[in-house]
């Protein structure tokens, strides 16, 4: 009879887990992220009751500063300025190209910010990672559904009527979640190390604002610069965004396409790097 190696692993009862810290394999976590769907869920429900329970207007802060930002675009740019938007109101321009840059910028940051403001809990609970720039992401996309549901009305008030094509804004949505994903991941890891990405994150986004057409139509872009131009991802989000709410045409070129596998390749690269990082990311404080 051989006797037992009291190095040997003991088999995990029911219902439990073993964590090898030492375990190696290549991994994007997703298996991980779709088996704690759950734990996720928890979370999110989390991250939007805290952001609004001490508020007294609650869940109005979210619409009130996009229209204030409308409010001050439309003054400095469609007043003072007279920005030529193809005879759209400017305020109806502004504002379908405003909201899915606000979902892309905070989600952005949100994602990255995820682990900086969750050490506490990860140095304390064994949870996949991931889920906290996912939940980052997807609260903020939540606040950017309500702002879109008033975007809806506003659009409306002015003669324009989506029809059918709102049936695109959950793929909409779902691009601009990606894309902010896709370059959350990659800040996550590096922002932990290094806090002061933060300030510079914020100033990159504000920069981007002005990198994107909403405040002036694409038009005015030198069409030697355009390709390039058109390869941000938030570039047709804005565009299509457009079209789907004031039937603005958009003319698909080759450039969406590059843009589409850009985001897909920075995602997947992201997921890479981060599953790679997670787990030594607690020793860094």
């Amino acid at each position: 009879m051989s006797a037992s190696s009291p190095m040997q692993n003991p088999a995990p009862a029911d219902g439990e887990r073993i964590i090898d810290s030492k375990s190696s394999g290549f991994s994007l976590g997703l298996n991980g992220l779709v088996e704690r769907r759950e734990l996720l869920w928890i979370f999110l429900k989390r991250a939007i009751s805290v952001r609004y329970r001490q508020m007294l207007l609650g869940i109005l802060w979210s619409v009130l500063e996009p229209l204030a930002l409308l409010g001050l675009m439309t003054l400095v740019f469609g007043t003072l300025l007279r920005v030529e938007t193809s005879g759209y109101p400017y305020a109806v321009f502004a504002f379908a190209g405003l909201i899915p840059w606000l979902a892309f910028s905070k989600a952005t940051m949100a994602a990255a910010n995820s682990l900086v403001e969750n050490m506490g809990l990860m140095s304390k609970v064994h949870f996949p990672r991931l889920i906290l720039p996912v939940t980052g992401a997807l609260r903020e996309l939540f606040d950017s559904i309500v702002i879109f549901i008033v975007l809806v009305i506003f659009v409306a008030a002015y003669g324009y009527l989506p029809g059918t094509r709102l049936l695109l804004a959950p793929l909409l949505f779902l691009m601009t979640g990606l894309s902010a994903l896709a370059i959350g991941l990659w800040l996550a890891c590096i922002m932990v190390p290094l806090r002061d990405i933060r300030p510079l994150l914020g100033l990159v986004l504000q920069a981007g604002l002005y990198a994107t057409p909403i405040l002036y139509p694409a038009t005015l872009v030198p069409s030697w610069l355009l390709p390039y131009y058109q390869l941000n991802p938030t570039y047709w989000v804005v565009e299509l965004f457009r079209w789907m709410l004031l039937g603005k045409p958009v003319l698909i070129e080759a450039s969406f396409y590059a843009s589409i596998a850009l985001v897909i390749v920075t995602l997947f690269a992201g997921l890479a790097i981060f599953g790679a990082a997670e787990k030594r990311i607690v020793d860094v404080q």
